[in-house]
């Protein structure tokens, strides 16, 4: 038995979106996050009669397709890839044989860096493709995005559809590789397009390394030139019900002992930058690492000394008799928060990278049903994207990822359909720190991909990003 039945349980839009989706062409679907885009897009392939869909998506959405596919389409007609290197395509090799057969196929982006793995995915006849967080294919150095023109080179009559609800991760250059995946004729799969493109709607120039990007120009010609191919609808267009979400930043001091482990370390960054030393060399990127460590806690790089984020947050939960989200960056810092809170006796979760996809499900679903638990604790890069934490409407952003779409995926993880209450968004920022520059930086990243939003160009926004330095 399904939850939900199709199209009758869509909203309005949604049945609008999936009957303009189903047409011939293929579709970028970049509304934002939390208004249903998965129920759509399952649509247009039941309602198409496509018999041989495949699903593309980030190695932790993998098993939340498949609880999607069950709640609104069936059980049973799933096959999903393993995590096994080797064995990773037997489920969906498996399910095309009559006794095994299963009508949907599910794998991550991984598998289509391999070469064993293109091969039989190759021979398949997929007759629709689905790339969920399509903007995951942004670089066409990588062998990602190679693979993925490989693949669609070997199904050129699939219908494509690419969904996001971040496209835009830096500057307008994200778009052309999922362009390039459903319209090659006007983007063709190749570095020179990309590199037209980049110097058409980017600000840029030339550095060491290359051209270096830093705004954008030309985006009331973007989006007229990419809105054929695009569907872009807002929560409050769409969702006038759903409840507000609001920011509060709230400024703390590092005591005395914190400051100069933090002076030091940032001291040790400026000497490596002044010799020289690129910014992504590894020396910088480990001390650049440690300094927002040492800005979260020291104590999870073994240094005892005190620290201005966790008390802040151990004081906002011991406040609140609200359930509360709490995300980091770094697994370390999850971990000494759980057993921070274990101490306490209060109960809560946690789902990182050590949490095994097909568990981490299960630990959300102890958050959202179980009221004796009151914490729910992730990693940015592996809570942020696919689950549902309603029950909550506060959420803390212990520190946050280089990107803001990241970062808002994350957030909407409470802001999304199913959520009663407004939402709030508390981010803790330490004075004279890394915290402050990261905050500028992703506000004027965020006004570069709403730029490309806007209705009406005012006027373009010269972005330059600042270094630590």
């Amino acid at each position: 038995m399904t939850k939900f039945s199709l199209p009758e349980d869509l909203y309005q839009y949604q049945k609008e979106d999936s009957l303009t989706m189903g047409n011939g062409q293929n579709w970028l679907n970049f509304s934002e996050m939390g208004v249903g885009k998965t129920p759509e897009t399952l649509q247009i392939i039941e309602a198409n009669g496509y018999k041989c869909p495949l699903i593309v998506c980030p190695n932790s959405l993998r098993l939340e397709w498949e609880r999607q596919i069950e709640d609104w389409v069936g059980e049973g007609l799933t096959a999903v890839a393993t995590t096994d290197s080797y064995a990773k395509l037997e489920p969906i090799v498996y399910s095309l044989t009559p006794d095994k057969y299963r009508k949907y196929k599910i794998i991550n982006y991984e598998a289509l860096r391999v070469d064993r793995h293109l091969e039989i995915l190759n021979m398949i006849p997929f007759d629709c493709i689905v790339f969920d967080e399509i903007h995951k294919l942004r670089n066409p150095k990588t062998k990602q995005v190679k693979g993925t023109w490989r693949f669609l080179e070997a199904h050129p009559n699939a219908k494509v559809i690419g969904l996001s609800g971040s496209p835009i991760m830096n500057y307008p250059n994200d778009l052309y590789v999922p362009l390039s995946v459903v319209n090659p004729e006007k983007y063709p799969r190749n570095m020179q397009h990309w590199k037209y493109f980049m110097y058409k709607y980017c600000m840029w120039s030339d550095g060491q390394y290359g051209p270096y990007v830093y705004g954008t120009r030309n985006m009331r010609e973007l989006r007229e030139e990419t809105a054929p191919y695009i569907i872009r609808r807002t929560k409050k267009e769409v969702l006038p019900f759903l409840p507000e979400k609001y920011y509060r930043r709230t400024q703390l001091d590092m005591k005395e002992d914190q400051r100069k482990l933090y002076n030091d370390m940032e001291t040790m960054l400026k000497v490596l930058l002044d010799t020289g030393e690129p910014l992504w060399s590894t020396n910088v990127l480990s001390t650049l690492t440690r300094l927002r460590q040492i800005n979260l806690d020291p104590r999870i790089l073994g240094i005892t000394a005190s620290s201005a984020k966790t008390d802040f947050i151990m004081d906002i939960i011991d406040s609140s008799e609200e359930k509360i989200v709490i995300f980091s960056c770094f697994e370390k810092y999850i971990y000494w928060l759980q057993l921070l809170l274990e101490k306490k006796g209060i109960k809560c979760v946690a789902v990182t990278g050590q949490v095994p996809t097909d568990k981490r499900s299960g630990e959300v679903k102890k958050f959202q049903q179980d009221p004796d638990i009151k914490v729910c604790l992730g990693t940015i890069q592996t809570m942020g994207e696919g689950l549902t934490l309603t029950e909550a409407s506060n959420v803390i952003l212990a520190d946050r990822w280089w990107n803001q779409p990241v970062n808002q995926q994350a957030e909407d993880r409470l802001h999304r359909i199913g959520q009663r209450s407004a939402v709030q968004v508390i981010i803790p920022i330490c004075t004279k720190s890394v915290d402050a520059i990261l905050d500028d930086i992703l506000e004027r990243k965020n006004m570069a991909s709403q730029d490309y939003y806007q209705e009406s160009q005012v006027r373009q926004i010269v972005l330059q990003e600042r270094g630590i330095h």
